[in-house]
């Protein structure tokens, strides 16, 4: 009986409150809490580990209330002043939070955390001299904040080996031992984040931000989970918090991240603008960049710029200005080249490796598994190498049916694996040809491709080239790649006779074009336009242009189905039909589907595609065609621009090529008053996937040998120049 009554006291209840408190059990910390208070209403202690869970859970006035009747009860408890006065500096009361701190010290005079606090108020004041001495003494009674950092440097060793719960469980103790450590809380929300549960990661970065507002990794964490999990709203809220806060001292990344989460929801101009304000500056900012920085810049803000503009000359500046400071600055201090030894075709297969994080259903997936499917009954040798964490699905496993062997990366410190890793294998391997089919899209390809871990390096699909070295090579067409084109190119271009890419189809979930019809409330007699832009293809030029043509095909409807902000659609899109005096009931909005197979349902009723422009549509433009839709494509100047005019030349169609928004207008017209010009190009692509005669686009066994062709070219030309040099 009386071991009960001991499991039951109030310091038990206590240090049972605190336990709960140190493993993010708030709710049962409370309640531990409410019961010592219960018990011995006059224990203060009980009031200041209530007021600490309070203040976990970002309940501020009730903190305060909690530490104010701790210290009604005892006014020497330091550990409670200094907690309130915290709490008085997130409210932005920093003269009661000053005398908080100083009572705090006055009790205990070897406070450190007290003086690190005290240090940060003033500074908040800008009072640096009254900082700096708070901040040295704090330094000088180190040890409690010590040994927190001292847990918090085990986290961050146990997190890289991938011992995420042992690495979770010691964060927590420091935020214990400190519960003012945000960069603590901010390696716990990055953990949750990894493991999926997004709003768990949030809390914890948002305690990190309360707690120090211009913490840089949080601000970017939240804005990236807003986006990735299309909150879009959020994120532009997110962003522009991130940018008020640390916008000057962190110029560059809160630009980029600004201009991503406005051109991901669909808000071009904005992300335009601020990309045009970012692009000025750069000359200077880019003099002081840091590793991360430039490594943002090249991944990000390259992989950006040809959705917004369309202009190979200009975007080649800016891409000569930051790849130059990548290479110099991150590339080329860790890069080792190392020379393989050729092998003769006669006596061995080619051994052709292919980096990628698409194995899988990805549109690089989709455009590459039939090629290679062909390719591997050559004489050839394939074997892949993922470069991010597998991503598996049905679609992985016909990847790894053609592989000679698949190679997965062991450890991923900072979330990615280690590219010294990934080049070793391949190296090891003795591969011949290198596929890279992410481009700067994966983020460590071209640290991969730097290394020259293969004697020919190819980079084709995920995007245009990388821009990394004279010595690779991109893979192209004529079409996507006139004469032209080649003085804005670091690699050599590699042309295939007819067209980058081919492919043998697509399954779609069977059905019935009527009913679907009737269930978007469209007739069977009206012309159905789609677009599938995303929020990162979408304009207001684009939506011009199709509001155009709505208002010139009398009874005709649009379907939009992308990814982005539906808000940011269909305000564009009524907009523009308000100034065109077009109802904005002829455009219906479609979310997102299950799986591919399902989306594709909406060709079966769709007549005419509207492809996206200064980003020609990929994927989708192939699936229209495969599904015999006529497309109509604005044709640019760079790659990512001519694509749809290379798709329709693969399939011998040119009908829908336009060279400017009037054409794309006039062939959007033709081609819904015009049924028999429709029917025409849909027999047209019909014929084209005839099996005695299928058009290059279709035809993934010959783009297989003349690629093979092309590759063994290269062997010989690699190898009479070795010959030479030695």
């Amino acid at each position: 009986m009386d071991m009960d009554k001991e499991a039951d006291s109030p310091e038990k209840l206590i240090q049972q409150a605190e336990a709960d408190y140190a493993q993010g059990n708030f709710i049962a910390a409370i309640a531990a809490c409410h019961q010592a208070i219960q018990q011995q209403p006059d224990w203060a202690p009980a009031y200041v580990t209530m007021g600490n869970v309070q203040q976990a859970q970002n309940q501020i006035e009730a903190a305060i209330r909690s530490y104010l009747k701790a210290l009604e009860l005892n006014s020497n408890l330091p550990q409670a002043h200094v907690n309130l006065g915290s709490m008085y500096y997130k409210q932005g009361h920093l003269e009661p939070a000053i005398s908080a701190y100083q009572q705090g010290i006055r009790l205990k005079p070897d406070f450190a955390a007290a003086y690190w606090n005290l240090a940060q108020v003033f500074r908040q004041q800008g009072n640096v001299q009254q900082a700096n001495l708070a901040q040295q003494k704090a330094v000088e009674l180190q040890q409690p904040r010590g040994e927190a950092h001292q847990l918090f440097d085990q986290g961050k060793q146990l997190a890289s080996q991938g011992q995420l719960k042992e690495a979770i469980a010691v964060y927590q103790q420091a935020v214990h031992l400190d519960p003012n450590f945000a960069e603590a809380y901010c390696q716990l929300g990055i953990i949750e984040r990894h493991q999926g549960d997004v709003k768990q990661a949030v809390d914890y970065f948002k305690k990190a931000l309360d707690i120090q507002p211009d913490l840089i990794p949080a601000h970017q964490n939240i804005c990236a989970i807003y986006r990735d999990t299309l909150s879009l709203k959020s994120a532009r809220q997110a962003v522009s918090e991130y940018r008020h806060r640390c916008g000057e001292k962190d110029p560059i990344m809160t630009a980029i991240y600004f201009i991503s989460i406005h051109h991901f929801s669909g808000l071009y101009q904005v992300a335009l603008d601020e990309f045009l304000r970012l692009e000025s500056q750069l000359p200077n900012l880019i003099q002081t960049a840091s590793e991360l920085e430039l490594k943002s810049l090249y991944t990000n803000l390259l992989f950006i710029q040809p959705y917004l503009i369309d202009h190979p000359s200009k975007n080649s500046q800016l891409q000569k200005l930051i790849v130059e400071s990548y290479l110099h600055k991150v590339i080329q201090p860790q890069t080792k080249e190392s020379p393989l030894s050729l092998k003769t075709l006669s006596k061995s297969p080619l051994k052709i490796g292919i980096i990628s994080s698409h194995f899988n259903r990805h549109s690089v997936g989709w455009c590459s598994l039939d090629i290679l499917q062909e390719l591997a009954k050559l004489s050839v040798e394939i074997n892949l190498y993922f470069t991010e964490k597998p991503r598996l699905d049905d679609r992985t496993e016909l990847f790894e049916k053609v592989a000679h062997k698949v190679y997965t990366p062991q450890s991923y410190p900072d979330g990615l694996p280690a590219v010294t890793e990934i080049v070793q294998a391949i190296q090891q391997d003795q591969i011949d040809i290198l596929l890279d089919l992410d481009s700067l899209t994966v983020p460590n390809h071209a640290e991969i491709l730097a290394h020259k871990p293969a004697p020919i390096c190819i980079s084709w699909l995920g995007f245009d080239a990388p821009q990394i070295s004279s010595e690779h090579y991109f893979l192209s067409d004529h079409y996507a790649s006139p004469v032209e084109s080649e003085a804005f190119y670091t690699e050599k271009l590699l042309k295939m006779p007819h067209s980058f890419v081919a492919l043998s189809g697509f399954k779609q979930v069977t059905v019935e074009a009527i009913n679907l019809r009737k269930a978007y409330r469209i007739n069977a007699e009206q012309v159905i336009y789609l677009c599938v832009a995303p929020g990162r293809k979408f304009n207001l030029e684009l939506v011009k242009a199709q509001v155009e043509i709505l208002k010139a095909v009398p009874d005709s409807i649009l379907i939009h189905k992308g990814m982005g902000d539906p808000d940011v659609f269909q305000a564009a899109y009524w907009q523009m039909c308000q100034t065109l005096g077009v109802s904005p009931h002829r455009v219906k909005f479609i979310g997102r589907f299950p799986s591919e197979e399902e989306h594709r349902k909406i060709y079966a009723i769709a007549d005419v595609l509207l492809d996206s422009y200064p980003y020609n549509g990929g994927t989708h433009t192939l699936e229209a065609l495969w599904f015999n839709i006529p497309v109509v494509t604005r044709k640019g100047e760079q790659f990512l621009s001519r694509m749809g005019y290379s798709f329709l030349q693969g399939v011998n169609v040119e009908a829908g090529i336009a060279d400017s928004w009037e054409e794309y207008i006039h062939w959007g017209i033709q081609l819904g008053k015009n049924q028999e010009l429709r029917r025409s190009i849909q027999q047209q692509l019909m014929q084209s996937k005839d099996k005695n005669n299928l058009a290059p686009l279709w035809n993934s066994k010959q783009f297989a040998q003349d690629f093979y062709q092309i590759l063994e070219t290269l062997q010989a030309e690699k190898q009479s120049e070795s010959i030479r040099r030695s």
